[in-house]
């Protein structure tokens, strides 16, 4: 088996983080062409940054052809006229690069390529008319669809009578740390006594973590401490302002950058409970499967591909509702042990090895 691949690998971010697990696997068993960037997009667009330090992954049966810039509009040309396998597995996850799709499977198509296109997020996160747009004629250059929960195989599916095949997301691999978790939880300012949240990823309006600091608000714990991990989108002064409106500031630690693998692994280690308290989503979370990948018991809202990482429904809260995820919260920390097992249980279900044999099948047919 032959294939073409159009996304991201390191040390680009984008969607490198699923995308680097993925073809590591599936490298095994097909042959990957692999398309990518040497430059994402503008640098002013994703406040994260758009590069790591990790360096380009080396696979038997990957062959990685870093051919596209968002700013020029011939490489999109060249790199749809290179594609020689008939199948073409394309990551779709955000409308600011709709040109360069556009381009790339424009052409494609018009050579009788096959497209499959996973979607990652089938609305755009924040909405407008533009987004909705861009998105919409990217979509529809595909021949097939993969999306990670059924929750999106029904929205696509209001929208198009094309094959849409449900795969979840994969686990995100990071390695756990090695360091004695006493010792963690002194190096970040904790003591044993703590009952630790970490809230992790971007940090974006649509996360609803100030739904989190009221519902924190809400426990009457002195213990109780809220680990905030992750980059802000925009200007994180409204959450300053809350923190301090509420009087959090002693129950809340900050890591507000973009943080290493080996800090993450650190601070999940540290870290009783995960919660996503999303208020609106349309995607599968990958900050949901790195807690899986470490076994951690999670909190959700019911919103997209949330509930598909969980098992008990005592975990899922109602979206923007402050009352119902402290609810959740507290069941959570009562139960930390049956969540742990339960988090066991999907992260096998998660496991690449899985995804990959899914994907092969979908090849295939």
């Amino acid at each position: 088996m032959e294939i073409s691949m159009l996304s991201t690998l390191p040390p680009i971010k984008g969607l490198s983080h699923y995308t680097l697990p993925l073809v590591e696997d599936l490298s095994k068993n097909c042959k990957i062409d692999f398309y990518g960037f040497k430059s994402l997009y503008p640098e002013h667009l994703y406040p994260g940054g758009t590069k790591t330090n990790e360096e380009e992954p080396k696979f038997k049966n990957l062959k990685i052809i870093n051919s596209l810039t968002w700013y020029n509009p011939f490489s999109w040309i060249k790199t749809g006229f290179s594609i020689k396998t008939k199948i073409i597995h394309v990551q779709w996850w955000s409308w600011v690069l709709a040109p360069i799709y556009l381009g790339v499977l424009g052409i494609a198509k018009l050579r009788k390529k096959k497209i499959l296109m996973t979607i990652h997020n089938v609305q755009p996160h924040e909405r407008s008319i533009i987004k909705d747009l861009l998105n919409k004629s990217v979509l529809k250059l595909a021949n097939e669809y993969i999306v990670h929960s059924e929750s999106n195989k029904k929205l696509l599916s209001k929208t198009t009578n094309k094959k849409i095949t449900v795969i979840p997301h994969g686990l995100i691999r990071i390695k756990e740390s090695k360091k004695d978790k006493k010792e963690l939880i002194e190096k970040y300012g904790l003591t044993n006594k703590d009952k630790i949240l970490l809230f992790f990823g971007n940090i974006r309006d649509y996360k609803g973590l100030d739904i989190l600091l009221k519902s924190i608000n809400e426990i009457n714990d002195k213990n109780l401490k809220l680990i905030i991990a992750g980059k802000p989108w925009k200007n994180f002064e409204k959450y300053n302002l809350l923190i301090s409106k509420l009087n959090l500031n002693k129950k809340v630690k900050l890591f507000l950058d973009f943080n290493s693998n080996e800090k993450v692994a650190e601070l999940f280690k540290v870290s009783d409970l995960i919660v996503l308290p999303y208020k609106n989503f349309e995607a599968s979370s990958g900050a949901g499967t790195v807690a899986l990948n470490f076994k951690k018991p999670l909190i959700v809202t019911e919103v997209g591909g949330l509930p598909e990482l969980v098992l008990d429904k005592n975990t899922i809260a109602k979206p923007n509702n402050k009352k119902s995820l402290t609810e959740s919260i507290l069941y959570g920390l009562s139960n930390l042990k049956k969540l742990e097992q339960d988090s066991k249980i999907k992260r096998e279900e998660f496991s690449q090895e899985n995804i990959s044999k899914k994907l092969m099948e979908v090849y295939n047919q």
